[in-house]
């Protein structure tokens, strides 16, 4: 951005100094430009070579979902902020799941510590949130 203005600025100041902008002399006419022939004949076109940004990619294979819970009866349900950062949305979540599923249904709300991995988690559900 500055130097776009540095530009604009030499540019301006070059021609408030020049002699069509003071009327000091005369202006002599512009030398016609070479017609298009003329250039083609001196100078070849360039040759370009375009690539291809885009990355190979590896075979994925696909895993179907998971199966979803067909009742709360007895089940436990894991909520994990995996980041930080989210520790009071996750606790209220937490609180409010054990107003509205049954009382069989088990809510465990783990804090996000040093050394927890989520794989250390036994729950028939898990929500997690990523905290960014």
């Amino acid at each position: 951005m500055i130097t776009r203005r540095v530009l604009t600025t030499l540019a301006v100041a070059a021609w408030l100094l020049s002699p069509a902008a003071t009327g000091s002399a005369a202006v002599k006419p512009a030398a016609k430009a070479p017609t298009a022939k003329a250039s083609a004949a001196k100078v070849a076109a360039p040759t370009f070579t375009v690539l291809n940004p885009e990355a190979p990619l590896p075979e994925i294979d696909t895993k179907p979902l998971a199966p979803r819970l067909s009742t709360f009866e007895g089940k436990t349900i894991a909520i994990y902020d995996d980041h930080g950062g989210y520790e009071k949305p996750m606790a209220g979540l937490a609180e409010q799941l054990r107003k509205i599923l049954p009382a069989s249904a088990k809510i465990v709300y783990y804090e996000p510590k040093q050394g927890f991995k989520p794989a250390d988690i036994v729950a028939d559900a898990a929500i997690v949130g990523h905290g960014y």
